[in-house]
């Protein structure tokens, strides 16, 4: 009988993590079987989907209450699903505010082995998690290179194993780039990164489209990519004909640009291992900012600049981001060579710190030894 795991992946940036770790582990194991909660790309690699990944992707302190009654219940959906399929493992990708509660009831109730992949921020808030980690865990497998030694000072043998997104990218020219997305490799292109969720596009888009407008009205020649996930609708939305709306790839979108105007969160590493300069923006609602600053311990939003130990891109949060702030730092760095070189430099020492060391092991060699 074939081995099963269950693997819970809560939105699209994990989704496109589950499923590079599925097909790595289906290819070392072809009869290895997957259900959970994943979205298009875990179930285009063999998962057996409980839940829909669009439902999952909510964020805020207030925002999250409203969907209480809906995660009771998709929980107790897991575990009777755990009790039917009798996974060999289990994978919690991340989304910890579900993936350690869920930790806890497996426990209690089973006698099955927790691989977390890609460590929840308990270092940036909530570090009383680690109490959880360190009792229902068993084994953490982080992604940022600081992570390992955080844990380990904190009794927890945790495993760097390199950023995915560093393992997954396969670099392309400029210029084939900019042919794909049908853009003018000579003429300076700026991509808008809103976020992935449809609380960070309605909050982060229409400033990003106002800041552009700005921009597009100082100098003409600017190209505009909006990236946005397959599953944001944006139908309903007045955007500009010159903005060039890109959903089959974001990514690349991200990658031939000159700058991004781009929401905090994961596409902030993206575009470091593309080594694109950016300005960070994001707004939250007014409470759960609040919230955030009374709790969050780091002392910057972009991941970037928290592996960097410094603001090496310039972040505007919540009341500061404005069309016209986000527009005149844009504006700064769009017209200083200078100025980018500097950030390109930057990032490539980021960009070198997410890279695992040549003979350790991945993710998957970590996983499958797990017994």
């Amino acid at each position: 009988m074939p081995d099963t795991y269950l693997i819970i992946a809560g939105e699209e940036s994990a989704d496109n993590h589950g499923a590079e770790l599925m097909k790595s582990m289906i290819n070392q194991d072809s009869g290895i079987k997957f259900f959970g909660i994943g979205g298009r790309k875990m179930m285009d690699s063999g998962l057996i989907s409980i839940e829909n990944i669009e439902k999952m992707a909510v964020m805020g302190f207030i925002e999250i209450i409203r969907y209480i009654s809906f995660f009771r219940n998709l929980m107790k959906r897991v575990l009777t699903k755990i009790d039917e399929y009798k996974p060999r493992q289990i994978i919690l990708i991340d989304y910890p505010g579900f993936n350690l509660r869920l930790a806890q009831r497996i426990k209690n109730q089973f006698n099955i082995p927790i691989t977390y992949y890609i460590s929840p921020q308990i270092w940036a808030w909530k570090e009383k998690r680690i109490d959880i980690i360190k009792k229902y865990i068993d084994q953490m497998l982080v992604i940022f290179p600081f992570e390992e030694n955080w844990y380990n000072e904190r009794g927890i043998d945790a495993k760097f194993v390199g950023h995915p997104i560093y393992n997954e990218w396969v670099p392309s020219s400029r210029k084939d780039l900019c042919r794909l997305l049908g853009k003018n490799y000579s003429k300076p292109i700026i991509t808008l990164f809103p976020g992935s969720r449809k609380q960070e596009v309605k909050r982060h888009l229409p400033i990003l489209l106002d800041t552009s407008g700005k921009l597009k009205r100082k100098n003409k020649d600017i190209q505009f990519i909006l990236g946005v996930a397959n599953h944001i609708n944006i139908e309903n939305l007045d955007i500009p004909d010159w903005v060039h709306i890109e959903k089959q790839f974001p990514q690349k979108a991200l990658e031939c640009a000159n700058l991004a105007l781009i929401a905090s969160g994961t596409s902030t590493i993206e575009a470091a291992v593309f080594g694109t300069p950016m300005v960070i923006i994001y707004k939250m609602s007014p409470l759960s900012w609040f919230i955030s600053k009374k709790l969050v311990k780091v002392p910057y939003a972009g991941m970037v600049n928290i592996i960097a130990g410094s603001m090496i891109m310039p972040e505007i949060l919540q009341y500061s981001a404005t069309p016209t702030r986000i527009y005149n730092t844009a504006l700064e760095i769009i017209n200083n060579p200078e100025k980018i070189n500097q950030m390109e430099s930057d990032l490539l020492i980021v960009k070198n710190s997410l890279k695992s060391s040549k003979n350790s092991k991945t993710a998957t060699d970590y996983i499958l030894e797990l017994k």
